[in-house]
């Protein structure tokens, strides 16, 4: 009975420092996790006096206060040198600072749970320097941009110039940003991505997000992306006098958007051609024969049989185009429709949608 009863007590103990240790797991977790929620934004740098930067951010009133890095060349570290015990602070001077001189800061936000301080990540660095009104080499403006919105199709790019000038709180007439260096974010990187030179790049659904262009002090300028599926037009314009063409996008309208979907967003290789027609069995035909086709099978099976008139489609890097004949001779008038990728059919005699156009081919 004595070593039943031992046991007994050591299995209890056990169960009781496994649960423990699982909600200290979790507790350990769901801190780590939500300390990016806080992460101050918005943070700026900005000269406050020949020897003072004012430092800013976004207050959060969900916080309990912020903490201040500053990064010491000496160590190569970034080291905590103010702590702002106040949610509804949104700046800090720095004082005292050497004139002419470029700092780097980064700010962390804080919240106390059951007494103790939990620290969000850190906030992407700002840099900035204390100088003297005709200081020849001072700090910058936001970027200005080539554009304020974008619109792009599926999986387009588009690059975005940027110009980095001097913060007007300045009098030298012959003044520059002592830093010309830009970087680049997304709002959402599901919907559109951004490279370090500005190249942005749409996703595989539409949607909208925003790009920041921003200097080296934080101060930053937006460009509004739009993404839209331009394969899956909700309709074409009346193309009625040429019945194959007519024939082609509307009975034949999920076909045709199905596989013009499908390649504007698995894109083929610059040198590439895929080619997809029927042999005089009525067989698919698609060169190369290892093409990547995805699960378009039916689309293209029916589009090409069940088709009234001899249809065949051509894919490259930036177009998909479906070539019409009444009759399988090299004597009929050929039609055609095509779908670009990242060209706007916008005042083209053969529009018929954003993207799409249709024309055809007669003899001079």
């Amino acid at each position: 009975m004595y070593k039943k009863a031992i046991r007994s007590i050591i299995f209890i103990w056990m169960i009781a420092v496994l649960a423990v240790g699982i909600m200290t797991g979790k507790t350990a977790c769901a801190s780590s996790g939500d300390s990016a929620d806080y992460v101050p934004q918005n943070v700026r740098a900005i000269r406050h006096s020949n020897t003072a930067i004012r430092v800013r951010w976004k207050s959060d009133e969900s916080v309990d206060g912020y903490i201040i890095y500053r990064y010491n060349r000496s160590s190569k570290k970034y080291k905590k040198i103010k702590v702002v015990k106040d949610s509804a602070a949104d700046k800090w001077v720095d004082r005292h600072l050497k004139t002419n001189t470029v700092y780097q800061y980064k700010v962390a936000s804080y919240k106390l749970v059951d007494g103790k301080k939990q620290v969000s990540d850190l906030s992407d660095w700002v840099s900035a320097k204390a100088y003297k009104r005709n200081s020849k080499y001072i700090n910058a403006q936001a970027p200005r941009l080539n554009a304020k919105k974008v619109y792009l199709g599926l999986r387009s790019t588009k690059k975005i110039k940027s110009k980095v000038i001097a913060s007007k709180y300045g009098r030298n007439k012959k003044k520059k940003p002592f830093s010309t260096k830009v970087r680049w974010y997304s709002s959402d990187t599901s919907i559109a991505t951004v490279d370090k030179n500005g190249v942005i790049t749409a996703g595989i659904k539409p949607g909208k997000c925003s790009i920041y262009a921003k200097a080296h002090n934080g101060a930053a300028t937006k460009v509004e992306v739009v993404v839209k599926n331009y394969a899956k037009e909700d309709d074409f314009y009346n193309y009625g006098r040429e019945d194959d063409i007519y024939t082609l996008i509307t009975d034949f309208k999920p076909q045709i958007q199905n596989i013009a979907e499908y390649y504007s967003i698995n894109r083929i290789g610059e040198d590439e051609v895929i080619y997809i027609d029927l042999d005089d069995d009525a067989n698919v035909i698609i060169t190369p024969s290892n093409a990547d086709i995805g699960n378009l099978k039916e689309d293209i099976e029916k589009l090409l049989i069940d088709f009234p008139y001899y249809v065949s489609i051509v894919i490259t890097r930036n177009r998909v185009e479906y070539s019409l004949k009444k009759e399988d001779t090299e004597e009929a008038l050929k039609g055609d429709v095509t779908f670009w990728f990242d060209r706007d059919c916008h005042g083209w005699e053969g529009q018929i949608a954003d993207h799409w156009e249709a024309y055809r081919f007669y003899p001079h």
